[in-house]
């Protein structure tokens, strides 16, 4: 009887121990107990004592006191174990429940194929403690990490900030797929204020433990400042201008406070303008991860939680604006939806699917005291259960309808015999007529020894190699759509044998282009011209609406300093010299028309332009991303423009210190007037193509927009027009470069 008991104590134990996903080493544990019971136990079962069914399955032997009454005693459960062990599992009273087992015991007898029940009264004084001694022994040695998510997000903010209704849409979706499908223990903060959230942040500290994993999202304005090389998150109480930032939480504010976070993964996502300024930024963003598929389920997750994880992904860079609207909340989900392997998403999956975001680019990294190797992790609910699939046949049981014999039908069975020849035939014309890679493995997984099988096998490989030159393709044009060495660094990374590879390498060798400031800009339609309402408006500013297609603008107006290294020398009547950084003045339309001749043919490809008319006031405007602003950037002049003569102090200034628009375009307003390659006329301006008008074909004057500094406020509209000969030469004109691609 004691050898009996210690046998079961130890059998108990081990089940106990193999319950979590987390704890490693469970299978040795359980193996180790095993041995033991098979060593100690001794007890002769009868066929009184057990009811015998199929290998993993159990039965039940007892008596009742009368029909229908409660099970009651002890009940031993003894594994059915290649050793051929007699050892036993106890399930006490309080496990079984209404006639039957509580889920408990139900999950204990499931891994056993047999049970008999214990009557005797001393066991019954004696079993309950045992029974509860290993229970004690599991509740102090087995982890006890949880998986947290900490949702910051800010609708309202001080006066002169805009509103962010759709922070709490994304963040709330982000919270429901946490909670619900990986088990995440989720705390909104809605509207905090900048000491709610260090608050908050070091209530988790005292909280988290080295076995937890936490979850920072933070969905709010942002700000970055050049001189201090600082960024900061806005907060409910933040200013809108605030010159010592005292108001808003710094990103060295928040690692500090992080840092006597003892969670072993923390994970910052930050959706705010200019977020990455935060942390130390990858190099680039890894093509789509693979698991190993040796590994089961539990190993990946032990291999993620050896070491400590301190990683951060941000909406953008740290000069960029985020949209209101935020695709790097939407990816984020995408990547939980659909990311990742058998259940498991790494930090990895979601740099993947981040990395889809085209503008503004988003950027991940690490910080703090992060280790290599660290990686934070999500886990589905119920990611590591295991698929049973007896015969082996790829058709799980709860689905096989043959499920002890290997079958080669999607029902999990075999051909009826005399049908085989008459399905083999069906399945291969079906394959070929679909002509797809999915087709001709159905085809051979039903009938791997099937008459069409080298055909099968030969349509594969050449689908195989179609789907990869596709791939190889996209690639490719996603390298050249970037047109950045970066992009075509990552294009022979991901593919070191492409197609294109040859191409790509000279992209990179190709001699650097000037720091011009290009910034590619989104297609779409607005209303080109000013409201009859608009003040300063002027007869030639006519409302009409006008779509464009993608190009590429400068960031900034052409320098004098640029100038100088295409043209060899300053303009000759070139009037405020000696600021490098100030936009070159006093060029015609002429003059410009032998930089672009100069320039394209030192960079070649690039095709370098005038934007257009239509081009200009779509940027000022902030193409898609338009706020509908009076100036480039708006509703202050004073904060996007040098204007008014005396108060630019009657010269031009260096670019990009006033503030930008939305797509980071500086001095769109002021500064200086801004060449257009359009010819000048009212007819064509009010009654133009719809579609990336060019101008008319001829004319006397050309087209010039933004106003400059010696102007009044009202030039310096984004809708407002001027035009001069193209031999025109002026201290307040200049110009900006264009592309198409």
């Amino acid at each position: 009887m004691l050898k009996t008991l210690l046998g079961t104590f130890l059998t108990f134990y081990a089940a106990s121990s193999n319950a979590d996903t987390r704890m490693m080493g469970s299978k040795a544990t359980l193996g180790v107990a095993l041995g033991f019971c098979h060593f100690f136990a001794s007890k002769k079962v009868t066929k009184k004592d057990l009811a015998l069914e199929k290998p993993n399955h159990f039965a039940f032997h007892h008596r009742r006191r009368k029909k229908n009454s409660p099970q009651r005693g002890w009940w031993a459960v003894g594994p059915n174990d290649p050793l051929g062990s007699n050892s036993f599992l106890l399930l006490p009273p309080v496990m079984q429940q209404n006639g039957g087992f509580s889920k408990a015991a139900r999950w204990l007898l499931s891994r056993s194929a047999v049970a008999t029940n214990f009557k005797n009264p001393v066991l019954k004084t004696v079993l309950p403690l045992l029974f509860l001694l290993p229970l004690l022994c599991v509740a102090q040695n087995r982890p006890t990490g949880k998986d947290y998510a900490v949702f910051f997000y800010v609708t309202d903010f001080q006066a002169g900030l805009p509103r962010l209704p759709e922070t709490k849409i994304e963040a709330e979706a982000l919270q429901t797929e946490l909670s619900t499908n990986f088990g995440f223990v989720c705390d909104p903060v809605p509207n905090p204020t900048k000491q709610q959230m260090r608050d908050k942040i070091r209530a988790y500290n005292a909280k988290l433990t080295g076995d937890d994993q936490v979850l920072f999202f933070f969905s709010m304005h942002g700000h970055y400042s050049e001189n201090g090389d600082r960024g900061y998150l806005i907060a409910r109480d933040g200013l809108a201008t605030d010159d010592y930032g005292d108001t808003w939480f710094s990103y060295d504010e928040l690692r500090s406070d992080l840092g006597p976070c003892r969670a072993q993964h923390i994970l910052l996502a930050l959706d705010a303008c200019h977020s990455g300024a935060f942390g130390i930024r990858n190099r680039t963003v890894p093509p789509k991860p693979i698991f190993d598929q040796k590994e089961d389920c539990q190993t990946k997750i032990s291999k993620t939680m050896q070491y400590a994880g301190r990683q951060y992904c941000s909406s953008g860079n740290k000069t960029a604006k985020t949209p209101a609207k935020s695709l790097f909340a939407a990816r984020l989900l995408e990547a939980l939806r659909n990311g990742g392997d058998g259940g498991i998403v790494r930090f990895a999956d979601l740099e993947y699917y981040l990395g889809k975001v085209e503008s503004p680019e988003p950027e991940s990294g690490f910080f703090g005291t992060h280790a290599p190797g660290g990686n934070f992790v999500f886990v589905r609910k119920n990611a590591c259960a295991p698929v049973a699939d007896r015969d082996g046949d790829q058709v799980p049981d709860r689905d096989d309808k043959c499920p002890d014999v290997w079958g080669s039908q999607p029902d999990g069975c075999s051909p009826v015999p005399g049908e085989d020849m008459a399905a083999d035939l069906e399945a291969w014309r079906s394959a070929k007529r679909l002509n797809s890679e999915i087709a001709y493995r159905d085809y051979l997984r039903r009938f791997p020894g099937g008459e069409f099988k080298e055909l099968a096998n030969t349509a594969l490989r050449k689908a195989e190699a179609e789907t990869l030159q596709k791939r190889d393709d996209t690639a490719w044009e996603l390298a050249t759509e970037k047109d950045t060495p970066e992009g075509y660094q990552k294009y022979l990374t991901d593919w070191p044998a492409g197609r294109h590879a040859a191409e790509a390498t000279a992209k990179i060798k190709a001699p650097a282009i000037p720091d011009d400031g290009l910034v590619r800009v989104a297609g779409g339609t607005f209303m080109m011209g000013s409201p009859t309402t608009e003040a300063g408006r002027e007869d030639n500013e006519t409302q009409h609406a006008i779509t464009v297609s993608d190009y590429h603008i400068g960031r900034y107006e052409v320098t004098q300093k640029l100038w100088r290294e295409i043209m060899g020398s300053d303009p000759p009547a070139l009037n405020f010299k000696g600021c490098d950084d100030c936009p070159v003045e006093s060029v015609s339309w002429d003059d410009v028309q032998g930089f672009l001749k100069k320039i394209n043919a030192k960079y070649p490809g690039r095709n370098y332009r005038l934007p257009t008319e239509a081009e200009w006031e779509y940027a000022a405007r902030s193409g898609q991303q338009s706020a509908g602003y009076l100036y480039a950037g708006g509703n202050s002049i004073d904060d996007v423009a040098w204007y008014g003569y005396a108060k630019a102090d009657f010269k031009t200034h260096p670019v990009g210190k006033k503030n930008p628009n939305e797509l980071r375009l500086y001095d769109m307003s002021g500064n200086v007037w801004e060449w257009c390659s359009d010819w000048d006329n009212a007819d064509y301006y009010q009654n133009s193509p719809s579609a990336n008008p060019t101008g008319p074909t001829s004319g006397s004057l050309h087209v010039l927009r933004g106003g400059s500094w010696y102007n009044d406020p009202q030039n310096c509209r984004a809708a407002g027009r001027n035009s001069y000969a193209s031999g025109f030469r002026s201290s307040a004109v200049g110009f900006r470069l264009a592309r198409t691609q």
